[in-house]
C-alpha cells in the first residue's frame, strides 16, 4: 500500500488537467497513488484525464454525475488510503520535489497535521505573477485564518495526515466556497499547521476560479467558518479578530479590473513581462479607462 495518496477532483478542466496530472506523475517521490474523480464534467475533461494517466498503475479514475466540490472531496477521502493525503487541483502544477519535501517534513514532525507550501500565483497561461503565502508557523497561520483572510494556507499545496482529517470529520457542505478554511480551523484544534518556505506549487488564476466567480458567497461562508471556530474555542465574537465581511461585490467590476489586479501584483512580484501582458489586456478591454495609463507606464518601466 502506498504511503501517500494524491487526490484530484476535476470539473470542466479540459484545458489544464493533463498538465496537472503530469506534474504529479513525474514527481521525484514515487511511492504514491493518484485518485482522480471527474465530477460530472460536461467538456472533454474525462478524455484528457484518461489520455494523461495512460496505463500508469498508480492512477485510479472515477467518473460520475456532478455532486459538487465538497461531496467530491469527501468521496475522495473515503477512497484514499495510506498515511498522508495530498491535495491537488486540476488546474495547478506541483513542482518536481513537492511530494518528497512534504513527506520528509511530515515524517520528522508528527505533531504537524497539515502542511502547506509557498506558491507561485500565475495566470491561465502559467505566466508568473507573484509568490504568495507569508505565514509559516502554526501560530501565524491560525491567527490569519481566524481573521478570515483565507490565504494562510494554499489548499492545493496542502498535505494532511489522513487520520487527522478523519478525526475532524472531513469537509462540511455548509461552508462550500470556504470549506478549506473551515477544515484548517478545525485541524488547528487537534494539531499543528505549518507552511514550508519553498515555492512548491504553481497556482493558476483564471476567471472561472471560485475567488472570481463566487466572491460574495465565499465571503459569507468565510465569516460563518470563523464565527463557528470562535464559538468552539470560546473566543468572544468581535474582539478584534473580525471575520471577513459578509457582503462584498458579487463580481469584479469588469474583466479589465482583474487584468489590472494581476498586472500590479506581477510588478510587485518582480515579473514585468507578465505585468505588461495584463496591462495591454486591460487597455484593449477598456481603452478609455483612467485606471490603465499608470499601470501601463509602470509595466513598461518594469517597476
Amino acid at each position: 500500500m502506498s504511503k501517500v495518496t494524491v487526490f484530484m477532483p476535476v470539473y470542466n478542466a479540459e484545458r489544464y488537467v493533463a498538465d496537472a496530472i503530469n506534474s504529479i506523475l513525474v514527481q521525484t517521490f514515487k511511492d504514491f497513488s493518484l485518485i482522480i474523480i471527474d465530477d460530472g464534467s460536461t467538456d472533454n475533461s474525462l478524455a484528457e484525464i484518461r489520455r494523461a494517466v495512460g496505463r500508469d498503475p498508480r492512477c485510479k479514475v472515477t467518473s460520475r454525475e456532478n455532486k459538487g466540490i465538497v461531496a467530491t472531496r469527501n468521496e475522495g477521502l473515503c477512497e484514499t488510503f495510506g498515511e498522508y493525503l495530498f491535495l491537488m487541483d486540476a488546474d495547478d502544477i506541483s513542482h518536481l520535489t513537492r511530494l518528497a519535501e512534504q513527506v520528509r517534513y511530515l515524517d520528522m514532525n508528527p505533531e504537524c497535521v497539515a502542511l502547506g507550501t509557498r506558491m507561485m500565483l500565475a495566470d491561465d497561461e502559467l505566466a508568473p505573477i507573484i509568490a504568495m503565502v507569508g505565514s509559516f508557523t502554526h501560530e501565524e497561520i491560525d491567527a490569519e485564518n481566524l481573521r478570515g483572510q483565507g490565504s494562510a494556507m494554499c489548499n492545493p499545496s496542502v498535505a494532511m495526515r489522513r487520520d487527522a482529517l478523519l478525526t475532524v470529520g472531513g469537509y462540511r457542505a455548509d461552508y462550500e466556497c470556504a470549506e478549506d478554511l473551515d477544515l484548517f480551523l478545525r485541524l488547528a484544534e487537534i494539531g499543528r499547521l505549518v507552511n514550508l518556505p519553498e515555492v512548491l506549487l504553481t497556482y493558476r488564476q483564471h476567471l472561472g476560479s471560485v475567488g472570481y466567480s463566487k466572491r460574495q458567497l465565499q465571503a459569507q461562508r468565510t465569516a460563518m467558518a470563523v464565527d463557528d471556530a470562535k464559538r468552539r474555542r470560546s473566543i468572544k465574537l468581535g474582539n478584534g479578530q473580525a471575520a471577513a465581511p459578509a457582503t462584498v461585490p458579487a463580481t469584479y467590476a469588469s474583466t479589465a479590473e482583474i487584468h489590472r489586479k494581476w498586472g500590479w501584483l506581477a510588478l510587485q512580484g518582480g515579473h514585468p513581462t507578465t505585468a505588461r501582458k495584463h496591462a495591454w489586456k486591460a487597455l484593449k478591454l477598456e481603452p478609455f479607462s483612467p485606471a490603465n495609463p499608470r499601470l501601463l507606464a509602470c509595466a513598461i518601466r518594469g517597476r
